[in-house]
C-alpha cells in the first residue's frame, strides 16, 4: 500500500509500529527487565533477561542491584535532589524477591541491606548460557506506592547488573570475554571501561504512578520524572556474587 494512499492518522500508526518495533529490537540487545514498566499499587512478576554472553563467551552467572536509598544519588526532572527517596515512595525496601528458579543456573540467593531488605540478588552455577541465546531470571516486587503529596509520576530505578562469563580478579574483570557490565558509571570498581559496549548504561525499572487511584496534586502540573541511582559504596558493597559466605566473584 502506497503512504498516500492513507491517511494521516494511518500514516501516524505505521510510523508507530514501525519505531516499537525497531525500539524493541535495540532493547533487546541489551540486559533488561520485563515489563520495563509497571503500575503503582500491583505485584509483578518480573524476569531479568540476559540477552547476550561477553562476546562469544558463555554466561556463568548474573549478579543484579538496585538502589538501596540510603545514599542513591536522586535526579528529579533533571535536576540533582537532595532530599530522601521517601520523599516520593512510601513503601520503598522490603519490595524485591527472586523466585528459587534453576532452569538457567543452579544455584541463586539474594542481596540484603542493613535492614534485611532485599536489595538485588544473583544466580550462577551448573550450566553456562549460551552466548548467542537469551535467559530469564523470575523475580517479584510487591506493590510500590507513592507518596499522594509528592509530584512524582514516574520514578525510575537505575539498577547495576553484570554477567559474568569468566571467575577473574578485580583486576580483570575487564579484560576481553571476561564480563559484561550494566552499571551506571558512578566511580565503583565495576563502572567498566569508557567507550566499550555498555558503557553507563544501567538495566532501568520503571513505576508509574497510578494517576485514577493516586492522582497529582494540582498544584505539580504534568508531573516529575525522578531517577534513583545506586551510590559507587553501595555498588561496590553489593554486586560482588557471595556463595556460603565466601567470595566467588570477583575472586579475591
Amino acid at each position: 500500500m502506497r503512504l498516500e494512499a492513507l491517511g494521516a492518522s494511518s500514516i501516524a500508526s505505521v510510523l508507530s509500529a514501525i519505531l516499537i518495533s525497531l525500539f524493541s529490537q535495540l532493547t533487546l540487545a541489551h540486559t533488561v527487565i520485563q515489563p520495563p514498566q509497571i503500575l503503582e499499587g500491583n505485584n509483578s512478576q518480573n524476569y531479568l533477561v540476559i540477552t547476550h554472553g561477553c562476546g562469544e563467551a558463555d554466561v556463568i552467572g548474573s549478579s543484579i542491584v538496585f538502589p538501596d536509598g540510603a545514599d542513591s544519588t536522586i535526579v528529579v526532572n533533571g535536576n540533582p535532589y537532595t532530599g530522601a527517596l521517601s520523599d516520593f515512595i512510601a513503601n520503598w525496601g522490603g519490595i524485591l524477591q527472586i523466585y528459587q528458579d534453576r532452569s538457567v543456573f543452579s544455584e541463586q540467593d539474594v542481596k540484603r541491606d542493613a535492614n534485611g531488605n532485599v536489595v538485588g540478588f544473583w544466580s550462577g552455577g551448573g550450566r553456562t548460557m549460551t552466548s548467542h541465546l537469551f535467559a530469564r531470571i523470575p523475580f517479584v516486587s510487591s506493590a510500590i506506592l507513592f507518596v499522594p503529596e509528592s509530584c512524582a509520576k514516574t520514578v525510575r530505578f537505575l539498577a547495576a547488573a553484570v554477567e559474568v562469563c569468566k571467575l577473574a580478579s578485580i583486576d580483570g574483570i575487564n579484560e576481553e570475554g571476561a564480563t559484561s557490565f550494566w552499571v551506571p558509571a558512578v566511580g565503583s570498581k565495576y563502572d567498566g571501561v569508557p567507550g566499550t559496549h555498555a558503557y553507563d548504561f544501567p538495566v532501568s525499572f520503571v513505576v508509574n504512578r497510578d494517576l485514577e487511584t493516586n492522582p497529582l496534586p494540582e498544584s505539580c502540573g504534568t508531573g516529575q520524572t525522578v531517577s534513583i541511582t545506586p551510590s559507587a559504596a553501595q555498588i561496590n558493597r553489593d554486586l560482588p556474587i557471595q556463595f556460603n559466605g565466601t567470595q566467588v566473584w570477583p575472586q579475591p
